[in-house]
């Protein structure tokens, strides 16, 4: 009986909503926290690194675990519906104050339990671990932000697509020179280019040629990936040799995304029908409305488990039946512990979401507050003075401050008009 009236309660708080959609972004979130709570491995030696550097052989998994470009993919859908339902300013605020409240509270949390502490090595490291997925975010608000200019360049698909990509070519070039600094530009680039073919995804799912066309853009990705300068891995690995995929993100992703967005544009129908059934959606849309919570959260939980192995001395070889056995124990214990953690955050998140300065400008807000994130990501939440993205100076407590205040700006007074945080 409860199962039934939480099932009707979802059902009715998603009615107008695309389910599909819906479920790509909150299955792409899930699909990179299993993969995050499966990488970790403690080889015995007192540290911790990723499976993949130890087990190279497991690299064709990089290409199934990468997912992200459909959540850009769908959000751009999700954005530019937002965009022209509500306008400009009460879209930009709403999609500011709903990316940028759980990274405050996320990211108020950990600053004031570490930074105190920030002179230990032990804890800036920690500060860093459980800080550096969040370029994710950073990347997607400055992406959605953008989204008031990039929806307008839809008219022409083919030229706007192809001189964006023959852009993140030319960044990939410089790479490979004296300039390879100039590389991290690709971090808009590629995700912003895989945002901008999400918009045509209502069109490409009615194209016939959607899916074959999705499966040869994949291989042609891979056949790129071993012939050119280009890592065999769609994630940064230590030991792996070439250009990384992932961090900056390159070319190799970028016509990988697009076949991911294509392929799932030809299964579109199926994918209706499979989520037409209220059963199926119903636990999507709970994983989907705690997503962006669960995906901060899992972060320190997955830490959590790799710091207890090391701490009990477990150094399994990989993909032994033990080190299975341990690691889909964390995969059963990190998701809804995530999404336990994800819940409890929520209240803290409205709270600070309601909070705003009499002065509300969200687009200078949502600019500054994506940057602030990226340099977040790469300081961490106890460095008291160090290099930040790009190699910028930058304080955990300074980031936090900056943070603040881009949310405190992109607040405004809510008009008849303005979306609700759901999208």
């Amino acid at each position: 009986m409860a199962d039934t009236g939480i099932r009707a309660r979802v059902v009715a708080a998603s009615v107008g909503r695309d389910r599909v959609l819906d479920a790509i972004k909150a299955v792409a979130l899930l699909v990179v926290i299993v993969g995050h709570s499966l990488a970790w491995h403690t080889p015995g030696d007192g540290t911790a690194v990723n499976v993949l550097e130890r087990a190279p052989w497991l690299i064709p998994l990089t290409w199934v675990f990468q997912v992200l470009p459909l959540f850009f993919a769908a959000g751009a859908v999700s954005n530019a519906a937002s965009l022209a339902r509500h306008g400009r300013r009460d879209y930009l605020s709403a999609r500011g104050r709903r990316l940028l409240a759980p990274v405050v509270v996320y990211a108020t949390f950990w600053t004031a339990l570490l930074a105190p502490f920030g002179a230990s090595e032990t804890v800036v490291g920690a500060g860093r671990f459980l800080a550096q997925l969040l370029w994710f975010a950073g990347v997607y608000l400055l992406v959605a932000a953008a989204a008031v200019f990039t929806s307008r360049w839809t008219a022409r698909p083919v030229l706007t697509l192809t001189v964006w990509l023959a852009l993140i070519v030319a960044v990939d070039t410089i790479r490979t020179t004296s300039f390879s600094g100039w590389g991290w530009i690709n971090m808009l680039l590629v995700w912003g280019w895989l945002h901008q073919v999400g918009y045509h995804l209502p069109v490409l799912r009615t194209r016939r040629w959607a899916l074959p066309g999705g499966i040869a853009l994949i291989a042609a990705a891979v056949a790129l990936a071993f012939a050119g300068p280009y890592s065999h891995s769609l994630i940064s690995v230590s030991g792996i040799p070439g250009l990384s995929n992932l961090a900056p993100p390159s070319t190799v992703l970028a016509v990988y995304g697009a076949g991911q967005i294509l392929i799932v544009a030809g299964l579109w129908p199926h994918l209706q029908r499979a989520l037409a059934n209220d059963r199926r959606w119903v636990p999507i849309a709970l994983l989907g409305a705690r997503g962006m919570g669960m995906y901060l959260w899992h972060i320190p939980l997955v830490g959590l488990a790799a710091g207890l192995a090391l701490a009990l001395g477990f150094a399994a070889p990989p993909l032994t039946p033990v080190w299975w056995l341990v690691h889909i124990a964390v995969v059963l214990l990190v998701v809804p512990g995530a999404w336990l953690l994800a819940g409890l955050a929520a209240n803290p998140e409205k709270a600070v979401g309601r909070l705003r300065l009499a002065v509300s400008s969200p687009g200078p807000a949502c600019t500054l507050g994506g940057l602030v994130v990226l340099n977040i990501a790469a300081t961490g939440f106890a460095t008291w003075w160090g290099l930040g993205a790009v190699g910028l100076p930058s304080s955990a407590w300074l980031n936090l401050t900056l943070l603040w205040l881009a949310l405190l700006v992109v607040n405004q007074r809510r008009s008849h008009s303005a979306p609700t945080d759901t999208n």
